[in-house]
Order: C-alpha cells, then sequence, then structure tokens
C-alpha cells in the first residue's frame, strides 16, 4: 500500500500551519495535531477502502492468444468492480516473467468503475521474441475510497500466448508484389533454361552443354548435334532449408538471424502459394527438426506457422549433408530450393559448398545468405590505433573470403544471394520471382 499525492500536500499545509502558530507557542501542538489527523485518516481510507476480492478479472473476449513477432500487438482484458463504491483503477498489465520480451506501451489502462461495473483494460506489446509464454496475474492499483490511499494488488488470471511470425507483412508483399515493387524497375528479365525439367524447345549445341540433352533423333534429320532445351515447371515445389544452427544464432540490430529468416520463410512461401506453386519447409541444424512437405492453401499455410512460431536457434554445427540427402529422399519431383544461412568460419561455409552438389543433381538450388554487417563496419573502419588496423585488416581478410565463396558458388552455377537482415524476405522473393517470371 503507498499514498496518495494529498498526503505530502497536507502534510505541507500542517507544516505551514505549525509554522504560522510558532509566535503564540503552539506550533508543536499544530503540528502533531494536522499528522495524527492525517495517520488517522489514512488508516480508516485504508480500513473502508475494500480488498481484491471486490475485483474479478478476465481476458477479453477478442483476446484470441495470437501475437506476432516484431508488430504492435494490443491485449485486453476486462475487470468487474464488485464492491458498494466507485474507484478509480489503474491496471499494470499482466507480463509476469514473460515480461522483459514484450515492450509495452499503455494504451487505456486506467477507468473510474461505477459500483458494478466491467471496464476493459488495454495496453499494447511488441513481442522481442517468438515462442509460447505463460501470463498469469493481472496487477492492478486503485485508490481508496476517502483519497488517502493507494492499494496494490495481483489476481490470478492466467493465459498462453502464442508469438507467430509476422503475418501481418504478408498483405504488403502481395501488394508489392502486384505493383511489381519487388523486382526493382529496368531490371532485365532473361529467360533461364538448362535447369527446369519442362521441355522447351531445340537448339544448337554448344561447347559445355550436358551431352545427355543431346536429342539422338533431331541430331540425325539435321546432322549436327541438337540438344533439348529446358525450363522450369510451373505449379512446382518449393523447398525453403532453413538452417537454425549456430550462425543464425547471432543478433542483428537486436533481433536474431534466425528470426528474420524465419519471417522471411513464411513471406516466401505465401508467395510462392499466389504463384500457385507449391511451399515446402526443412529445419535443420545437426539434425533435421522439422519437414513440411510442399503443399498450398490455408491448412498448409496454418500448419508452416505452427511449425515455425517455436522454432529455436543453437549453437550446434549444421549438418548440410543430412538435411540436403534427407530431401532427395523424400522429394523425388525437382524442385527450387531455397537455402536460407549464413556462415561465421570459413569451414561452415565450405562445408555447403562440399556436398551442395548432392542437391543439384536432382533440384535447383538457391542459396540466400545473411550479410555480415559487423564485419563490413569493421572493414570499412578508419584504423586509428594498431589494434584498429589488425581487426580492420582481419575484416578485409575474411571479407575476401566470403566473395571467394560466392565465386565458387557462381562457378558451379548455383544462384546465391547476399542481403542484409533487413531486406532478407524482399530478396528471397526477388529470386523467386525472377525465375517464376523468366519461365512465364
Amino acid at each position: 500500500m503507498s499514498v496518495t499525492r494529498r498526503v505530502p500536500l497536507l502534510a505541507l499545509l500542517g507544516a505551514v500551519l505549525a509554522l504560522g502558530a510558532y509566535p503564540v507557542g503552539w506550533h508543536v501542538y499544530m503540528f502533531l495535531f494536522v499528522n495524527v489527523l492525517l495517520g488517522w485518516f489514512i488508516v480508516l481510507d485504508a480500513i473502508l477502502t475494500p480488498r481484491g476480492k471486490a475485483f474479478a478479472v478476465k481476458w477479453a473476449d477478442n483476446q484470441d492468444g495470437h501475437l506476432y513477432f516484431k508488430a504492435e500487438n494490443t491485449l485486453s482484458f476486462c475487470v468487474r468492480n464488485r464492491s458498494r463504491h466507485r474507484l478509480w483503477i489503474q491496471a499494470l498489465g499482466g507480463m509476469g516473467d514473460a515480461g522483459r520480451f514484450f515492450p509495452t506501451r499503455a494504451q487505456d489502462m486506467t477507468h473510474f468503475l461505477e459500483a458494478g461495473e466491467e471496464g476493459t483494460f488495454s495496453y499494447e506489446v511488441v513481442p522481442a521474441k517468438r515462442g509460447s509464454f505463460a501470463f498469469e496475474q493481472i496487477f492492478l492499483r486503485y485508490r481508496g475510497v476517502l483519497g488517502f490511499c493507494v492499494k496494490h494488488i495481483s489476481l490470478p488470471c492466467p493465459v498462453d500466448l502464442k508469438v507467430y511470425p509476422n503475418v501481418r507483412d504478408l498483405s504488403k508483399f502481395r501488394l508489392m508484389m502486384q505493383k511489381s515493387r519487388l523486382l526493382p524497375q529496368g531490371d532485365k528479365v532473361l529467360r533461364q533454361f538448362g535447369n527446369g525439367s519442362e521441355f522447351e524447345s531445340l537448339r544448337a549445341y554448344v561447347e559445355g552443354d550436358d551431352y545427355r540433352k543431346i536429342n539422338w533423333p533431331a541430331t540425325a534429320r539435321e546432322g549436327k548435334f541438337i540438344v533439348n532445351q529446358y525450363q522450369i515447371e510451373r505449379n512446382q515445389p518449393v523447398y525453403i532449408l532453413l538452417d537454425t544452427a549456430r550462425p543464425m544464432s547471432y543478433s542483428v540490430g537486436g533481433y536474431k538471424k534466425l528470426d528474420y529468416a524465419i519471417n522471411a520463410a513464411l513471406i516466401l512461401s505465401d508467395i510462392v502459394n499466389q504463384q500457385n506453386d507449391q511451399a515446402g519447409l526443412m529445419a535443420f541444424d545437426a539434425r533435421v527438426t522439422a519437414n513440411i512437405k510442399p503443399g498450398k492453401g490455408a491448412g498448409h499455410r496454418n500448419a508452416l506457422m505452427e511449425t515455425l512460431y517455436h522454432i529455436e536457434g543453437n549453437r550446434l554445427t549444421a549438418d548440410y549433408e543430412g538435411a540436403f540427402r534427407a530431401l532427395c529422399e523424400g522429394q523425388k519431383r525437382r524442385s527450387l530450393v531455397f537455402i536460407f544461412t549464413d556462415f561465421e568460419i570459413l569451414e561452415e561455409a565450405e562445408e555447403l559448398i562440399a556436398h551442395i552438389a548432392i542437391l543439384k543433381k536432382r533440384h535447383m538450388p538457391i542459396v540466400v545468405f545473411m550479410e555480415n554487417e559487423k564485419l563490413n563496419k569493421m572493414a570499412e573502419a578508419k584504423a586509428k590505433g594498431r589494434k584498429e588496423k589488425i581487426l580492420r585488416d582481419t575484416a578485409l581478410e575474411f571479407q575476401a573470403e566470403r566473395k571467394k565463396i560466392f565465386r565458387q558458388l557462381n562457378a558451379m552455377r548455383i544462384p546465391n544471394v547476399e542481403s542484409p537482415a533487413e531486406h532478407f524476405a524482399v530478396s528471397a522473393v526477388n529470386r523467386y520471382l525472377q525465375i517464376v517470371r523468366s519461365t512465364s
């Protein structure tokens, strides 16, 4: 329990009265009289003011328990004043142990409630973490009947809240796609042949073509080598391989790389379905932790959401070979495969390159790396001393090695993208649309 602002003001008034009574020698009596009277009113107010049993709390009917990562969400609950007095009530939220993950902003947290009246309290939260969280209590403070004391109570009101990836971005991306704002204006989209399995046309053989694509009847007719030309088929499976191992557990701008990748996976799968293709998902670290077969529709999207909302990163080493083999064994039809990953040490990237040929034999892999912003800042920083110079030179060396990795992938004819974390979803969707629109 605490006191209201009027208590120190009345105490100050008593001091003024005592000071005024000083010339006649009554200042001590006046001071004691005012403070005893004030203390008596505080005690009386505490006795008359109802206890916590006078309130009933429940979560609002429109509270479905679903929140969205990195988005403003409104939490609402109802408080009923079951006492016989009109009370000023302020809610302090219901965060509990999970509160540290939810920055809050008061929206409608203070009400005067008449006797028997029910009021709705609401506040905004911006979840900084995905997963399931249990809120156990609602915290209230209310002013005494006489206005001298303030009581603090906590009332049990348990609820389980699930924080999902931010689906609110989906409508924005759909609109951007309709307006062709995802592909930069002026970019020339080239038709990509040779990677799909749907026959497109015939053409003359050129050095470097796969001899298995030679069309022997056409070669016999023309008297020169003719090869089949293929394009990527429509209504095809598009798999998203989500690396949840050590490199994706580091933070960028206050959020983990994995969180950016999960949002990008959800957005890309939605755009894939909008293009009448089928979206699948595989999450892996040292083993495959989730595998959703390609599909489309609302039920399929819900399955993706339920899988993605509780995926956590870890400090394990990613088993690329195991994930690639599992995908090839479970997905026989040729597919586009987007690999969302990054690497902090070169050995991890070399492991990816060493085994990506497993995928390339049957599928078309596209690797989407997350840009190492800290590394770039270190490489661009001005060296003021010996220590700073060593850090910059090390960053430049590592930067050169990253570019070498990208060149190796290009030499293997494997598309790859390096994107800042905040543009990760746009980069992945752009690459997909470039491939799709090149065959339309």
